[in-house]
């Protein structure tokens, strides 16, 4: 069952109560805190719909969006090239890229490459978040940097758990169904949805599986991949991840060791 296909659709009506514009501003302080510029060149790995680096692009930064979502990169550069956005405010358009973000390559080499929403927990082994890595670095210039999130096990187990999520709208209903595998750490999630399509309802179904990362984990497939240290936040702050921490924040640095 493919993943964000006819999703793509509904997907910022669906999370339009993502606050996108304060998430972007911490990104910000985290980019600036580790000697990442303004107007700096910044790829974004799972961008999704383009919330994220459109919000980057409005502030002077030079922006590559890669997704493995064909229909999302559509709606992407739909929302990117429309007058009301990229043209009246005089902003050079992003670059969207179908790409898997476990092997992509970039013409340019970039000051940052950044992943949000937690995309890099699509990864579902640590050969996988290795291979991610390893294809951030070989795309970064020298002293720059790798920012992703992750959620949590302790997310995943004890807030979302078993839990299921119903939602009904003028435009579309939805149905989330959540299901935890503590043994394999898989956290799954079935999404049905209605969703009107002109004068015409029309119904989809997709299933989604996540997968929490461990310290010693990350820590290992970095190593693997050549980054040279990092720091880990809870997320939203400066402070160290804690057990109850929900959302982590990951910084890789590609310094010479």
């Amino acid at each position: 069952m493919e993943q964000y296909t006819l999703f793509a659709k509904v997907y910022d009506r669906m999370m339009d109560n993502i606050p996108y514009e304060e998430w972007e501003q911490y990104l910000l302080k985290l980019l600036f805190r580790h000697h990442i510029k303004p107007c700096s060149s910044i790829t974004e790995l799972g961008c999704g719909t383009g919330n994220m680096s459109m919000l980057l692009q409005a502030d002077g930064f030079e922006v590559t969006g890669i997704d493995i979502s064909k229909d999302m990169l559509l709606v992407a550069e739909e929302k990117n090239l429309s007058d009301t956005y990229c043209k009246d405010n005089d902003l050079t358009p992003i670059t969207y890229i179908y790409s898997d973000m476990r092997d992509f390559t970039l013409t340019d080499k970039q000051d940052a490459v950044i992943s949000v929403c937690d995309s890099v927990n699509y990864l579902t082994t640590e050969e996988d978040l290795y291979m991610t890595m390893a294809s951030v670095r070989k795309v970064l210039k020298k002293n720059g940097v790798f920012v992703f999130d992750l959620k949590t096990e302790f997310f995943y187990s004890e807030v979302l758990g078993h839990r299921t999520f119903r939602e009904k709208r003028r435009a579309y209903t939805s149905v989330w169904e959540n299901s935890y595998d503590r043994e394999n750490r898989i956290h799954e999630y079935r999404l049905k949805f209605r969703y009107k399509d002109g004068h015409n309802w029309r119904e989809h179904a997709e299933l989604h599986k996540q997968h929490p990362f461990t310290a010693e984990e990350i820590k290992n497939a970095a190593l693997r991949a050549g980054f040279a240290g990092g720091a880990a936040y809870d997320a939203f702050t400066f402070d160290k991840p804690r057990k109850n921490s929900e959302r982590i924040y990951i910084v890789l640095f590609n310094r010479l060791k």
